[in-house]
């Protein structure tokens, strides 16, 4: 069975030999065969004021915003790329809802750059696994692909730190967050994720970062983190693609 990392490599060679010279998928001027050009990865790549906890965007500098003052998360530190708005947004969207896998690409660069740019060379060597949230299988039989899973492969290639593809699942297939109130995500999602033995033993002390396209009230990854930190996980961090703000979040 052809993999989703072989699919969207021909994809994106069929992409450079039909528009050579290639065109950048934001803009649409030439980007020398890249997914897109310097100019709009410099723009989308361009640092936020953010809480250095969870990663919520904030109006002011300061270090961390009211909630994680108030209360601890499970996990360490959130890494978002952006906010969930325009062209991130759009973005997800296109990779999501219409199939267009080369925006799962393109999401998975920019969001190894912007954790290079970001993070240290010791904060990364730490690392020891990446782990895409995981969809119940009848969800990923619907769609076709876990949107998670294509971004964590180009990172995990970019980064050079393995991915857990197996042994963790979803096996509630909750209904879609969406439009849930707080605690209406967290019923959601109760015992909604299971370890198998096997990767048991392989994360007992291990720094594992959860891979997501989309965080909002991080109910998924709080819930999620439960699970790998009673499995005997050390750490957990997250990187996303998007983080929604204050504003979105009901």
């Amino acid at each position: 069975m052809q993999t989703v990392t072989a699919f969207i490599k021909q994809k994106l060679k069929q992409l450079i030999e039909l528009f050579l010279p290639a065109r950048c998928l934001m803009c649409e001027l030439s980007s020398n065969d890249r997914l897109i050009c310097g100019p709009c990865q410099t723009a989308l790549l361009e640092a936020r004021t953010c809480c250095q906890r969870c990663g919520l965007a904030l109006n002011i500098c300061l270090p961390f915003c009211g909630d994680c003052l108030k209360q601890a998360h499970l996990f360490e530190q959130l890494h978002a790329l952006g906010s969930y708005q325009p062209p991130y947004s759009q973005m997800v969207k296109k990779l999501k809802y219409t199939k267009q896998l080369l925006y799962g690409e393109l999401l998975g660069e920019l969001l190894s750059e912007s954790i290079v740019l970001n993070l240290s060379a010791q904060q990364l060597s730490r690392v020891d696994y990446l782990l895409p949230v995981p969809l119940h299988t009848k969800k990923q039989r619907t769609r076709g692909f876990n949107q998670a899973q294509i971004i964590a492969q180009v990172v995990g290639k970019h980064l050079n730190i393995p991915l857990i593809l197996e042994g963790v699942n979803r096996q509630i297939n909750t209904r879609a967050q969406e439009g849930l109130t707080l605690n209406n995500r967290k019923k959601n999602l109760n015992g909604a994720f299971s370890i198998s033995l096997a990767v048991q033993q392989e994360i007992t002390g291990a720094h594992i970062v959860i891979i997501d396209d989309v965080v909002t009230t991080g109910a998924t990854a709080n819930s999620l983190c439960q699970t790998l930190l009673k499995a005997g996980a050390q750490r957990i961090d997250i990187w996303c693609c998007c983080r929604t703000s204050l504003s979105t979040q009901k």
